[in-house]
């Protein structure tokens, strides 16, 4: 009888799932394992909802998952470990590969001991740990990057640019133009806008000293009569407030509904602005869903491919706890490690924020180390000088 495992795909969707999804069907199917997906993540475990992944015709290079998703937390549901656990016995998996971000893969601490297998996925890039001794060293990086990141990343960075972005109509029109991106609580795809050089990054670890910034708008404009200014849709204010949230009733972890921080700095510096200079052109957009759809670029695949053959090697091998694959650095380039979930107390211990290593909350802007950072993931866009009229 052959061995059956699962997969499940849960929270915001990036673009390399279906290629990990691929990836496990193929590397099962060479070991005469049987794979079923679980429909909606979680929500499919509970409901003991669940498809053969045989059955199923992978697109790989399409972005999104096949398997669909939800944010579901079993915590809040009574008798939910035995809930799952006899759905485990029941649908006779032997082990599961849980591809998630920060809430999602936060659900296998209260089941650590079942087999299970953990792939972080987010363009907020959240899930991992920074391990340091004195000095800034990348290898020290628990998971460097989440699938969804690099593609995410290298998006944002275009979309500011002047090679390939806005600041060619903010240069133009002598616009200034707000750029939101996601991040709710973390600002990793806002600053990787600095590889495409906007003139200001706004990140949601540190509030807003708003007069300091006001003061640096007004003489960047007036040296350079156009700005690009990126700002995390979870920006705050230094009284801790939000830009813009809104309360969401249904959402299972409790997070604020976002997607307006642009306007609301918009709003701002067009009251405050209008005494220097013209505020008509000045202009938010909201790139949104953009940056989480479509195909996943060469880094994306490339790592998909190897946690799904990596992730079903170690289900077949057996296993009796819970392992998070990280994609880790050292001086011959990255690979893959797996750490015992036992290693970590909870999700807490995965969840990793900028810090002035990597931005410097004084100039609104990535650091050199932050760029040191990035270069490893994403082409850099070098700011373009040839459009210098005032």
């Amino acid at each position: 009888m052959k061995k059956r495992i699962g997969i499940l795909t849960g929270g915001g969707d990036v673009q390399a799932l279906n290629k990990v999804i691929a990836s496990v069907k193929d590397t099962a199917d060479a070991l005469n394992i049987e794979v079923v997906g679980f429909i909606k993540g979680w929500k499919g475990v509970l409901e003991s909802n669940y498809v053969n992944l045989s059955t199923l015709s992978i697109k790989s290079a399409i972005g999104g998952t096949i398997l669909k998703s939800s944010r579901t937390d079993i915590s809040k549901i009574e008798n939910s470990c035995e809930l799952v656990l006899n759905n485990f016995k029941k649908s006779k998996i032997k082990g599961l590969l849980v591809i998630g971000g920060e809430d999602t893969i936060s659900n296998a601490f209260m089941i650590r001991s079942f087999p299970l297998v953990l792939i972080s996925k987010t363009i907020d890039n959240d899930v991992g740990r920074f391990e340091y001794d004195q000095e800034f060293r990348l290898e020290n990086i628990i998971n460097y990057f989440t699938l969804g990141f690099p593609t995410a990343a290298e998006k944002i960075a275009s979309f500011v640019s002047l090679r390939e972005g806005l600041r060619t109509t903010a240069y133009s029109h002598e616009r200034i133009i707000i750029v939101e991106s996601m991040g709710m609580h973390t600002g990793w795809l806002a600053l990787s806008s600095g590889m495409g050089y906007p003139d200001f990054i706004i990140l949601p670890e540190f509030p807003l000293k708003y007069d300091s910034f006001l003061d640096k708008v007004i003489k960047k404009y007036e040296e350079q009569r156009h700005l690009i200014i990126v700002v995390a849709e979870g920006g705050k204010w230094m009284d801790g407030s939000y830009f813009y949230s809104e309360r969401d009733e249904i959402e299972d972890f409790d997070h604020p509904r976002f997607g307006g921080s642009a306007i609301a700095l918009k709003n701002r510096l067009k009251k405050d602005l209008a005494r220097y200079f013209d505020t008509r052109n000045i202009n938010s957009v909201n790139p949104s869903y953009l940056y989480r759809s479509g195909a996943p670029n060469e880094v994306d695949q490339f790592w998909a491919v190897k946690l799904g053959k990596s992730a079903v090697k170690l289900l077949a091998d057996g296993m009796n706890e819970a392992n998070f694959l990280a994609i880790q650095k050292d001086k011959s380039g990255f690979k893959i490690q797996n750490f015992p979930l036992s290693r970590f107390n909870s999700i807490d211990e995965l969840h990793r924020f900028i810090d002035e290593r990597f931005y410097d909350p004084e100039e609104f802007q990535i650091t050199e180390n932050g760029k040191k950072y990035l270069r490893e993931i994403i082409r850099e866009i070098p700011l373009d000088k040839s459009y210098g009229i005032k």
